[in-house]
């Protein structure tokens, strides 16, 4: 092969490459948006006590971890 060809040969390759890459990149944060929402929606059908039985609590934000730590020991009682 000439140089040339060679070269365009490279870059075209190149190309294809960060365009798949991108692809990828995007397949990947559309999977991991909807775990995150298929997780919210069942987390939503739980009651307090429920998700206290899991560990988590509802916040203004979302769902977050009960931390043990924090309560008196009658608390997991």
């Amino acid at each position: 092969m000439s140089y040339e060809i060679d070269n365009v040969f490279r870059s075209r390759a190149h190309g294809r490459g960060f365009a798949f890459t991108i692809l990828r990149l995007c397949a990947d944060e559309f999977r991991r948006y909807f775990r995150r929402r298929t997780t919210a929606r069942a987390l939503s059908h739980l009651n307090e006590q429920e998700l206290k039985d899991i560990g988590l609590m509802r916040t203004e934000r979302g769902y977050s971890e009960l931390d043990q730590h924090r309560y008196r020991a009658d608390f997991w009682k």
